[in-house]
């Protein structure tokens, strides 16, 4: 029992450290590459086969929060690869790709959320809420029940960033 329960939190840290460097990496590569943030791409992508009639609908599409996402349309409209447009709603905001944004994403690589996504969704549903479970617990465990979950690689609020304890 000694052996085998020590090796279990060790394959965990394992397997956090692999996803997280993956995810870095990712983020590091597409910085590089395009000068956007992993979460920057991930909405160009969300966006690339039709536009969305709204903040909500888009925060829906990534699985994130509507602030989060707010935030990094935001940034895109400020690059001008993304255009909000009134829509036939006049109370909501349409958001589309602007020809920048198509250009760009037809040269990017997949963004990393999307591949997790796929990988959850290719999971048996059992496996899935198991994954959930495991991770909500590890979560609220750890005292990260409380942190916003906001979008992966979306840069924190200035002031809002944790600071290391001395």
């Amino acid at each position: 029992m000694g052996s085998h329960a020590s090796a279990e939190p060790a394959a965990v840290m394992v397997a956090l450290r692999r996803i997280v460097r993956y995810l870095r990496i990712a983020d590091r590569e597409v910085e590089a590459a395009l000068g956007l943030s992993a979460a920057q791409l991930f909405v160009l992508h969300s966006l690339a086969d039709e536009p969305a009639r709204s903040l909500a609908e888009l925060a829906e599409r990534t699985l994130t929060d509507q602030s989060s996402v707010s935030t990094v349309v935001a940034r895109l409209v400020q690059r001008k690869l993304v255009v909000r447009r009134p829509g036939a709603d006049r109370r909501r905001a349409e958001i589309r790709l602007a020809p920048a944004g198509q250009r760009m994403v037809l040269a990017a690589p997949r963004a990393p959320q999307i591949q997790i996504i796929a990988a959850l969704r290719a999971m048996p549903v059992v496996r899935r809420r198991r994954v959930v479970d495991a991770l909500e617990h590890l979560a609220a465990a750890i005292g990260a029940s409380e942190v916003a979950p906001r979008m992966l690689f979306e840069d924190e609020p200035a002031g809002r960033r944790r600071r290391a304890r001395s």
